[in-house]
């Protein structure tokens, strides 16, 4: 055992904050140069010796890192002239997509990518296939919850479309329809033919589409919980795909589905299942210029304007909410570090405690997992992490020094040490 192992092994097993699994790759110059595993991909409650360990080969629901993916999705179909980043999405949609509050002002693909859209989470962000979307932002609807899918105007800033930052899970859901309503194809099914496949990679936002393999390495992600609480001292708790190797169902409803009626359906903004290996395969679509491991799926001068800043925190504007200080630049569905120090809008977003490289990329949180792909394309390097579960509720383990949870701080500290960029 090396000493990036010793430090990951000691990470995953931090007194009252463990983890279920943890996974790590490093990327440079169009080799892996490093993996790790750890922990479990699936725990047994009753015996721990049917517990099964993380391999290289096992894959994760990866969270909001789908959201690059789906947006390299959108970029295709704006490539082949299929779409116009500026232009009301409404037209592509078949219906009339407004914030209420400025109902003159259209909603575009740029601002859906870039969480500039003035749309807003509520408490449910993924529907049920039988659910229209366009019924979700109307009064009445079980889902409107009384206009919460909107900002409102406000004497503190300006919230109108394009004019302010708010990370938004439900956009991507948008974009998905958007997907569908201009390919004619279910999102899922769209993504593995025209993305997946040709990384050559055996992964998808429906679970239901991986290989026996696939499902047979899919992790269990975990929360220690008990009656629902957080607690450290409690067994781990599945929270996601615990499908034991065996392929689910598929909804009753979902036969009678038509394409770009929902588009939330396989959460394009967070339910992508895939290995930290096969995350290097989209990593390097950026940092090769939109080569895939088959096939070109951009060309170089989309992934440039990818890989552009669309909006920078400034808060001389107050154009954003940060995110706690996390979130302060983004390209077109694509985070970007700028080492920016604490202020009074949050903590810092940096990767190290001191300067620290200014990556791209995005991160997940969700259902007990947290991960992570940051890269630099100018030099071919970057690297992924996966926790697929976490001991304790993240929000009592803030980071020492960033936005990060300390969990995230320790393993990006150990891992550039050992691979500087």
């Amino acid at each position: 055992m090396n000493h990036l192992d010793r430090q990951l092994e000691q990470i995953l097993r931090t007194p009252n904050a463990d983890l279920s699994g943890l996974a790590v790759a490093v990327y440079r110059a169009g080799a892996i140069r490093y993996e790790g595993y750890f922990g479990h991909r699936f725990i047994d409650p009753d015996d721990a010796r049917h517990s099964l360990p993380v391999t290289p080969a096992t894959k994760f629901r990866i969270a909001s890192i789908s959201k690059t993916v789906t947006a390299l999705a959108v970029m295709q179909l704006v490539e082949r002239g299929l779409l116009d980043l500026d232009a009301d999405v409404s037209d592509a949609l078949g219906w009339r997509l407004r914030n209420p509050h400025w109902p003159s002002a259209p909603i575009t693909a740029r601002m859906l990518l870039t969480h500039t859209s003035s749309l807003r989470d509520g408490e449910t962000y993924t529907f049920p296939p039988t659910t229209a979307l366009r019924d979700v932002f109307q009064p009445g609807s079980p889902f409107h919850e009384d206009g919460a899918h909107f900002a409102g105007r406000s004497i503190h800033a300006d919230h109108a479309p394009g004019r302010f930052f708010s990370y938004c899970n439900l956009g991507f859901g948008v974009l998905g329809a958007l997907i569908e309503c201009i390919t004619g194809e279910r999102f899922d099914c769209y993504v593995d033919r025209h993305l997946l496949a040709p990384l050559g990679v055996d992964a998808s936002f429906n679970v239901r589409n991986l290989s026996n393999d696939g499902l047979r390495n899919l992790a269990v992600l975990y929360r220690r919980q008990r009656n629902g609480d957080w607690d450290p001292s409690a067994p781990w708790c599945a929270q996601m795909d615990d499908v034991r190797g065996v392929r689910p169902p598929a909804p009753d409803d979902l036969d009678a589905y038509l394409p770009g009626a929902n588009g939330t359906i396989f959460s394009p903004q967070g339910g992508l299942r895939i290995s930290p290996r096969e995350l290097i395969e989209v990593m390097k679509v950026f940092t090769h210029g939109g080569l895939g491991k088959h096939q070109r799926l951009l060309q170089p001068g989309t992934v440039a304007q990818m890989l552009t800043e669309q909006w920078r925190f400034d808060p001389a504007l107050g154009n954003s909410d940060p995110y706690g200080g996390l979130m302060r630049a983004f390209g077109l569905g694509v985070h970007h570090l700028t080492n920016a120090p604490a202020d009074a809008y949050g903590a810092s977003d940096r990767l190290l405690a001191d300067a620290s490289p200014q990556l791209w990329g995005h991160m997940g949180d969700a259902y007990g997992l947290l991960s992570a792909m940051w890269f630099d394309p100018e030099k071919d390097a970057g690297f992924v992490y996966v926790i697929a579960g976490v001991g304790r509720n993240p929000e009592t383990y803030k980071g020492a020094y960033s936005a990060f949870y300390r969990w995230e701080e320790a393993i990006q500290c150990a891992i550039l040490e050992t691979f500087p960029i």
